[in-house]
């Protein structure tokens, strides 16, 4: 790979830190609380490739070499009626051009709160904050994803339930906005997730993910906008035991790479 395209591609990554990862937010991490003492745990696996980019027009171009292997253990723990903690760690194994690089890139916590329930369609408005912690430092020949610095995320969730076709789903809308450290830019943050329980045992999602930075970037980083779509299926083995999964895809951007990838994970909660 020609030293300039290394130099896009190194910035691009850098300044998307953890599109794929928080964004693809599990259902159950959204508006609704979990009950007080219960924790849930989901585990997921995620590859990803991505041999084209889209350049400062939206344009797709050829100037990638990358592919990701992400791990990640999303923990929430209900404990208050309203109030649910969470914690993620990410450990990612990365390839750039002839760069390899595996480790723990960051940690996340923080904690959601429900502020209403709509009487007349029972849905959830809540709040949440967290804290992402880098692992390491940045270095713009680490292609590991993280900016070297801590960043704080606060969004407005609203859940809301319901039934289609006599068939229970659930749609669940998340705006965030995310303060990066360093010389990344900020980022307005949109997640939509739609949900069907096509029988007791399988539930249909299909998600949105859209990123856009804002404010002044200094280099590596650099402004972008991503837009991703994630489709996966959900099966229960067993009581309070899933597995879940899907794929993504990076539908347009600006500046950004063209993610293209799978993921499995496993839910449970005690």
């Amino acid at each position: 790979m020609p030293v300039g395209a290394q130099k896009r591609l190194y910035a691009a990554f850098t300044a998307v830190s953890l599109t794929a990862t928080w964004a693809a937010t599990p259902v159950e991490a959204g508006a609704w609380p979990q009950p007080p003492g219960q924790t849930s745990v989901i585990a997921r696996l995620t590859t990803t490739t991505a041999p084209h980019g889209f350049d400062a027009g939206g344009q797709v171009v050829r100037d990638a070499d990358f592919e990701k292997t992400e791990l990640d253990a999303y923990v929430e723990h209900g404990w208050r009626e309203s109030v649910t903690l969470l914690v993620k760690p990410t450990l990612q194994h990365t390839i750039v051009g002839s760069q390899r690089r595996t480790g723990l890139a960051t940690i996340e916590a923080g904690a959601r709160a429900r502020v209403w329930v709509f009487e007349e369609d029972q849905s959830v408005l809540a709040l949440q904050a967290s804290v992402i912690l880098p692992m390491r430092e940045h270095d713009s020949q680490n292609p590991l994803i993280t900016s070297g610095h801590t960043d704080i995320d606060a969004r407005l969730l609203h859940g809301v339930p319901g039934t289609l076709f006599g068939l229970n789903d659930f749609a669940d809308t998340q705006l965030a906005y995310r303060h990066r450290g360093g010389g990344a830019p900020d980022e307005i943050r949109l997640d939509m997730t739609y949900g069907i329980d096509l029988d007791p045992d399988w539930t249909l999602m299909t998600q949105s993910l859209t990123v856009a930075a804002i404010g002044n970037a200094r280099a590596p980083f650099q402004q972008f906008v991503s837009q991703k779509m994630q489709m996966s299926l959900r099966w229960q083995f067993a009581e309070d035991r899933h597995v879940e999964f899907g794929g993504l895809r990076t539908m347009s951007g600006v500046q950004t790479v063209r993610e293209t990838g799978a993921f499995i994970s496993f839910w449970t909660s005690f």
